[in-house]
């Protein structure tokens, strides 16, 4: 970087804080709510399988994996429907929807009509709902805020996940103890009534996509694979795709060995993993805080690199801890703790340069192939962690799935993201051009 662009930046005008949009505010409030009622919900279906039904550990498992299906079948659909319609009314839509139907739960379950198959449908509807908000969500940002704000308003959004992670479960099992499992449901079917009304107060005007074509099933998935075209056709979004796919499936195998690993390897407690694992909360909550300030004083390449070599790197300590002491116990914390506040960080750093590289026709098919990618990989991560175990040993496969993290640092390095510093629409041009075709 010249002097003079040095220069040009340090006499810039601060950029103004995020909190002055109020309809950036009634968003973040909005999706607050609607994460908690997520969070909530999550644990409330599968205690009312359990704790009112007396389901099986098969049926309970099944639940869970119909509500995560959704990312897999109707991402893509989703982000097209996304920019097809008002961002705004895909919001609001979505949140009622969900609340009428975990309202139906309580209603069944009052008039004895409740069973394991009204979960099932239930639980992949409110999925469905699920995975339309996510996706429009991180579509509608960029029509609120200025592009140069996008960070800071991914990390108020950021931590407003990590808050609902951390405490979603715990109010969920605190309304299922006092109130009941059915009833815990209503709550948050409440909870998205709540966002619902405060996203319908943001006084945006949006206008709606032109269409190109009819809707027809066959332009339907013309439009889906525009979206995958212009992911991988684009040098910047392609290796972060790829990053993000080589993590998920990592991960996921480390996890499974992870879960494994503290009680049969090491000898801990239920205690003791409790606190392992209760360390990735105060981690979110500092890695959303700082996530919006460090892209700006170190460039958005820099952060990228640095945050995601810390957190994935860090990783592979877990394989040295030995015993079940204090010693191991506080290791693995402060490695959990590392790897959340590096990660969450990471993370709004990439969907900051992700919606600032595209056009406001494809940020719907955009951040639904993130999800289909991200998500769609985890199942397969698994199944690989499960084998690992079994053909290695729980501590030879946390160390290769950590080394399989490291290894998503790759692309990332060998990309132009690495190299990119603050003006993001200039220094990574897009090297696949959008025809009205495909927005």
């Amino acid at each position: 970087m010249t002097d003079a662009t040095t220069a040009a930046e340090a006499a810039a005008p601060p950029t103004p804080s995020v909190w002055r949009n109020a309809d950036f505010t009634r968003l973040w409030t909005g999706q607050t709510a609607s994460l908690f009622a997520a969070q909530v919900s999550e644990l409330a279906l599968p205690l009312v399988a359990v704790l009112a039904l007396a389901a099986s550990s098969a049926q309970v498992g099944l639940l869970t994996s119909v509500v995560k299906l959704p990312y897999l079948l109707v991402s893509l659909f989703a982000g097209v429907l996304v920019d097809r319609a008002r961002r705004k009314n895909i919001l609001i839509a979505t949140d009622l929807g969900r609340a009428l139907v975990l309202s139906v739960v309580p209603v069944l379950y009052w008039t004895d009509r409740l069973g394991i198959s009204w979960l099932y449908v239930l639980g992949f509807l409110a999925g469905c709902g699920s995975v339309l908000f996510d996706v429009a969500g991180q579509a509608y940002l960029p029509r609120l805020v200025e592009r140069e704000q996008l960070t800071r308003g991914n990390s108020a959004l950021g931590a407003s996940q990590s808050a609902a992670t951390i405490g979603g479960p715990a109010l969920g099992g605190v309304l299922v103890q006092w109130l009941t499992a059915p009833v815990a449901v209503l709550a948050g079917a409440l909870s998205y009534l709540v966002s619902a009304l405060t996203v319908a107060t943001i006084r945006h005007q949006e206008d709606r996509a032109e269409q190109s074509e009819r809707v027809t099933p066959a332009g339907t998935l013309r439009e889906v694979w525009a979206g995958l075209k212009f992911v991988f056709g684009n040098e910047p979004l392609r290796a972060m795709t790829v990053m993000a796919s080589i993590f998920n499936l990592s991960f996921t195998a480390l996890e499974v060995a992870f879960v494994q690993f503290m009680p049969r390897t090491l000898g801990l407690s239920a205690g003791e993993i409790g606190l392992v694992m209760a360390a990735l909360g105060p981690g979110f909550l500092v890695g959303a805080a700082f996530a919006g300030r460090l892209p700006q004083r170190f460039g958005y390449g820099r952060t990228m690199l640095v945050t995601a070599s810390i957190a994935n790197l860090v990783m592979l300590g877990i394989s040295t801890v030995h015993g079940s002491g204090f010693l191991a116990v506080g290791t693995l914390m402060l490695i959990n703790f590392l790897f959340a506040s590096f990660g969450v960080a990471n993370n709004v750093t990439v969907l900051s340069i992700r919606q600032t590289l595209t056009p406001d026709s494809l940020q719907g098919r955009v951040a639904a192939t993130n999800r289909f990618v991200a998500m769609g990989i985890a199942p397969v991560g698994a199944l690989a962690g499960g084998l690992l175990g079994g053909a290695f040993g729980l501590r030879a496969t946390v160390l290769i799935t950590a080394i399989g993290l490291s290894s998503a640092l790759v692309p990332l390095a060998l990309s132009s993201l690495a190299r990119i510093r603050f003006d993001l629409p200039a220094q990574i041009p897009l090297t696949t051009p959008v025809t009205k075709e495909e927005a």
